[in-house]
Formats: C-alpha cells, sequence, structure tokens
C-alpha cells in the first residue's frame, strides 16, 4: 500500500488536469458587447459580438471559478467575419484579459470559420479569476466562449452544436435539463404572430408558455430591428385585429427610433395577463416527439446555460424559420434559389461639429452609383442580401455581408464624397447612429397545411373558402436585387427592389383559410407568421405584421376551443367551426378565467 500510494503521488500532473468553458454569453457585465442569437443553428451557441460600429465598445467582464493551482493553456472560439467574406482579415479583433492582463496576441483574425484559436498560457490560482473581453475596433468582433485546460495535450472539441455542448460533459457547459412545466399552449417565437397566439389564448382561459430567445419581444417589429408594422386592418366580421392594435408600434418611419416601437408595451401587454408564462432569452433547441405528435420543446437560458423541458398539448411555431416544424419533421417547402432575403437597416444624424468613421481595407470601394443615398437620414428596407444563400445555413453571413455593404457605404459617404453632389464635404458631420446587427428576414421555409393558399387564388379571387379569416390587405410584393446596383459586389449584391402586383382591395381584403395555420401532418402544430401553408407568391402579402398578428390571434383562440373539445387543429375546421368563428367575433378585451368558464360560455350559446 505505501508504494501504491508513492506511485500514485509521483503520476504526471497532467493526469489531475482540469478543464473547463466560460461560455461568453454568460459573463455577467456585457460592457458594450451584445448577445447574438440569432445563428445558434450553425454556430452551436448564443454569442458576445462587439457591435461599435466603428468605436471600441466598453469591455465585457465576468468571475469564473478556478478549481486549482496550475498553469493553464486559454482557447477561445472565434471567427475573423471579414476574411470569411474574402476580404481584407482582422476586420473584428479584441483581446482576453486574465486578471487584468492581456493574454496572447490580438484575437478575432486569421480564422475564417468559427474554431476555437489559442490565445496562449496563463498560470493561476485556485478560486476567483477575472476575465475581460477588449474590443479593438468596433466592428463585429465576436467570441463564443472561452475554455481553460492545465492539461498540455488537452485539445478543444471539433464538434461545437449545442447539442455536442451537452455532451462535452466540461465544467461550464449545460448540465441536466429541468422541467419547466406543462402547458395548454406552448407558442415558440415572441414576434407579431407568437405575441397575438399568446395573448388571444390567454384571454380565453388557457394556460401559454411564450418562449423568445431575444430578451425583447416583437421579432421584426421590435427596436433591435426596426421594420414598422404595415397591412391594414379593414372592418371584418372577426374581431382579430383588437389585440394587435394594444401591441402594435407607433413608428413613423422604418427604420425609426427605438422608442417608437413600443417595447415595453408589448412586455407589459403580456406580463399582465396571469396565464403567460413568458421565457424570455429563452432559445428552443430540439423537440421530444411522442407517437406523431410534439411533447415537448427544449430550451436554453441564454445567459444561465440552463437548459428547460417544456411541455404542452398544443404548440405554434412563430419562429418565421419554421424551426419547430422543420424538428417535428412536418411537411413543408422552401424555395432553392431567389428567395427574398434578410435586411439590416442603419441610421446617421449630423452632430454640431465634424465627426470621423474609420476607413477599412476590408471594406468595399463603394462610389456613388453603387448605392442609393439615404437621403433622410437612415438606410431602409432595400439595403437587403442573401437571396441565393441558405436561408439558415448561411444567414450569418447574410447578415454580415449587410454589414459590411452598410460599413462601406457609410466610409464613401464620410471619406470619400459619394453623393455628396458639389459639396465633398457635405457629411463631415454625419454620425452612424444604429446599425441593426439583428437581421429582419422575409423568406425561409413554409410549413405545409391542409390548405396551401396560392398567389393565383389570391389575384383571380377565384377561391372563397369557408373558413376565411385573416384579412390580408398587402399586395403580392416580392423583392429581387436592384439591377443598376448589382455591378458594387455581382455576387452578393445588397440592393433590392420590390416587384408589386396590386391584386387586392385594401379597404375589403382577401380572407386567408383557417387551414392554413395548422400542420397538415404533426396533429398538434398550429403555425402563424411568414412560415405558414402559402406558395411564393401568397408569402409576397401575407408576411406583413399586422396581418401575421392577427395570425396570430385566430391561433390562440382555435387552440383554446381545442382544448375545450380536447380535440386536434384539423378538428376545429371538421367538427367545430361554427363554434371557432363565433370565438374569432369575440372582442380582443374579453377574458375568461379558465377554460371552464369558455367551455361555459359556449355551452350557452
Amino acid at each position: 500500500m505505501k508504494h501504491l500510494l508513492i506511485s500514485l503521488l509521483l503520476l504526471p500532473s497532467f493526469l489531475h488536469a482540469e478543464t473547463f468553458v466560460v461560455e461568453a454569453e454568460q459573463f455577467s457585465q456585457k460592457g458594450g458587447w451584445m448577445v447574438d442569437t440569432q445563428f445558434i443553428e450553425t454556430v452551436g451557441s448564443p454569442y458576445l459580438i462587439a457591435h461599435g460600429m466603428g468605436k471600441p465598445v466598453a469591455n465585457a467582464t465576468t468571475k469564473t471559478t478556478v478549481p486549482a493551482d496550475g498553469s493553464y493553456t486559454v482557447w477561445v472560439r472565434t471567427i475573423d467575419w471579414t476574411k470569411r467574406l474574402k476580404r481584407t482579415e482582422g476586420g473584428g479583433t479584441f483581446s482576453l484579459l486574465v486578471n487584468g492582463e492581456k493574454v496572447g496576441s490580438e484575437l478575432g483574425k486569421g480564422h475564417a470559420e468559427w474554431e476555437w484559436a489559442k490565445a496562449g498560457a496563463v498560470t493561476l490560482k485556485k478560486g476567483d479569476a477575472e476575465l475581460g473581453l477588449q474590443d479593438l475596433t468596433g466592428f463585429n468582433g465576436r467570441v463564443d466562449a472561452v475554455l481553460f485546460s492545465s492539461d498540455p495535450t488537452f485539445m478543444p472539441p471539433t464538434k461545437n452544436l449545442l447539442e455536442d455542448r451537452i455532451a462535452w460533459k466540461i465544467p461550464g457547459t449545460p448540465k441536466a435539463i429541468e422541467d419547466a412545466g406543462n402547458f395548454d399552449l406552448v407558442v415558440v417565437g415572441g414576434g407579431y404572430g407568437g405575441l397575438g397566439a399568446a395573448i388571444s389564448a390567454a384571454r380565453f382561459g388557457a394556460k401559454v408558455a411564450l418562449i423568445q430567445n431575444r430578451m425583447v419581444l416583437g421579432g421584426n417589429g421590435s427596436s433591435e430591428v426596426r421594420v414598422w408594422a404595415k397591412g391594414d386592418m379593414p372592418p371584418s366580421e372577426y374581431a382579430l385585429s383588437d389585440i394587435i392594435k394594444e401591441i402594435m408600434d407607433q413608428a413613423k418611419a422604418s427604420p425609426a427610433p427605438a422608442e417608437q416601437f413600443v417595447d415595453d408595451k408589448k412586455e407589459a401587454v403580456v406580463r399582465a395577463e396571469k396565464n403567460i408564462t413568458l421565457f424570455l432569452g429563452h432559445h428552443a433547441y430540439g423537440l421530444i416527439m411522442k407517437e406523431g405528435s410534439i411533447d415537448s420543446v427544449n430550451v436554453l437560458e441564454v445567459e444561465t446555460g440552463s437548459l428547460k423541458k417544456i411541455t404542452g398539448v398544443l404548440f405554434a411555431d412563430c419562429t418565421g424559420h419554421g424551426f419547430i416544424g422543420q424538428w417535428a419533421k412536418a411537411d413543408m417547402t422552401m424555395e432553392e434559389k431567389g428567395r427574398m432575403g434578410m435586411s439590416n437597416m442603419w441610421m446617421w444624424e449630423n452632430r454640431d461639429q465634424a465627426t470621423s468613421f474609420p476607413k477599412q481595407p476590408w471594406m468595399l470601394p463603394l462610389k456613388e452609383k453603387d448605392f442609393p443615398h439615404p437621403r433622410r437620414g437612415h438606410a431602409e428596407w432595400f439595403w437587403e442580401s442573401g437571396y441565393d444563400s441558405h436561408p439558415i445555413l448561411d444567414l450569418e453571413q447574410t447578415r454580415d455581408w449587410n454589414l459590411l455593404a452598410s460599413y462601406s457605404a457609410f466610409s464613401a459617404m464620410k471619406n470619400d464624397g459619394a453623393h455628396a453632389a458639389r459639396d465633398p464635404q457635405q457629411h463631415k458631420n454625419a454620425d452612424l447612429t444604429w446599425l441593426a446587427y439583428v437581421g429582419g428576414t422575409r423568406e425561409t421555409q413554409q410549413l405545409l397545411g391542409d390548405v396551401i393558399l396560392t398567389g393565383e387564388d389570391i389575384e383571380k379571387h377565384k377561391k372563397v373558402f369557408p373558413d376565411g379569416c385573416v384579412l390580408t390587405t398587402w399586395s403580392i410584393d416580392l423583392h429581387v436585387p436592384e439591377e443598376k446596383y448589382v455591378q458594387a459586389n455581382p455576387e452578393h449584391p445588397f440592393i433590392s427592389r420590390a416587384i408589386h402586383r396590386h391584386s387586392i382591395d385594401k379597404r375589403i381584403g382577401y380572407a386567408v383559410p383557417y387551414r392554413c395555420f395548422y400542420s397538415r401532418n404533426v396533429p398538434n402544430l398550429f403555425m402563424a407568421g411568414r412560415n405558414i401553408s402559402v406558395d411564393r407568391d401568397a408569402l409576397g402579402t401575407i408576411r406583413v405584421m399586422k396581418t401575421i398578428g392577427m395570425m396570430g390571434v385566430c391561433v390562440g383562440r382555435s387552440a383554446a376551443l381545442c382544448r375545450v373539445h380536447n380535440c386536434s387543429p384539423r378538428d376545429i375546421y371538421e367538427k367545430h367551426l361554427d363554434q371557432a368563428k363565433h370565438l374569432w367575433k369575440v372582442p380582443g378585451v374579453q377574458r375568461y378565467e379558465s377554460l371552464d368558464a369558455l367551455k361555459t360560455s359556449l355551452n350557452t350559446k
């Protein structure tokens, strides 16, 4: 036994090595760094992004617990986003600080894909250590995670998707999943469709979980994206617009200042509903299926790393991308090429004195002819790209092309006199005040229902559906690259034009059938948003936010009726359509304390 003890003491130190991970989005003090949740499906995790619009942002800091004394190799998972776009490398560089000391050299350059960059080595004592991220450029450096290992032979994992991280079993990665409750309706996505669905179902007595992976509600209609709510709400036999009028923005332009998008009002309306459990900052990442139906959705709490299971009877896919349907193997379709893309709008204003904006070698060499001048101090919806890029797998690159184009155009205005007419100093006082790093996507996947509404149905008015309910009033509006600006970047054009086909009388609208709002093969799945059951032409008219919000109200009320009858969304059309129509007519302020109260009301009719 004595010899065994001596042998154990003489084992190499790396056999007692410690390895741990610190997820960047969990830093306790974000400084000027922003949490980005848009690309978890491809990056593997939320991450921090230094979105300073050319001005370095304040440091992000946090404390971590070092498990043992030792010399640790430090790795940072990051990417050189300008190199990935085949521009000059190093657009967004940063430094890692450990206990106030810089570790290694600049990070954020040289890696054209998300990879673990070896930052250097540090000697640490057991106990607390402080980490810091120091932005060096203000141009969107990004950090997924920081990894420490005292094992000199350790190499970071090569598989980094969220499901891989859960399997790593390294301290700092997600732990066992928690049960977060059982609900009548689980709504995934907090845009206008999700808001309409959650609020309307809750007011009819259903217990609702509303899951949103950002910290604000409204989706494209939030202060993060700043697309104003469009689509008219003409007189209708159904009261589906009442709730949307409670939450819709007061924006006078698109984009406009943040406060005009009333994020606080949207959240206040949701929190006033006692039947809604709001999961802000929670990202749905997978499902559990039972006998062909969705049993529960798995979510990641973004800023804590906690995993939760949210169980439900009914589910509503309001993600826009159609992720819930995709994971449930719902029937779906997607255009292969020529889709509408993503927009990232921006704003600038004149200061009282001259300002500067750093011209960078990675920027596009744009001239006046290459982009439209944002004359009113903002760049609008037509700053759009990603038409032939995959709308999920390539989505981060699409957003980055938009950032590249916006920075390049503003630099051309400031530094090269582009669009300055006869005065090359016209924009000397101009200051870039806002640029959306969260993109507004128009087209991804369509989940197929019992009816696939077509553009021809709408244009020719040849079908009147017995379950027509939500009035769409927007023209068939499809976007394509604007030809006269394509030469600025022919592989990735970034200015679009809209092709409108004015086939709808806005005073009357065209009634979209309820059967477009549920999956034809996943029996407990609703959808509300741009991912409903339509062809591409019809998408051009149903995709605006007031219309989407009314879809959500229809879905929420129908879901409550499903629970009263313990039936499927399809059964509402086949067996209970008259009752559904009655509920669609109920004023938006009407409330039922419980599903039993709703059932009693229906039985007295």
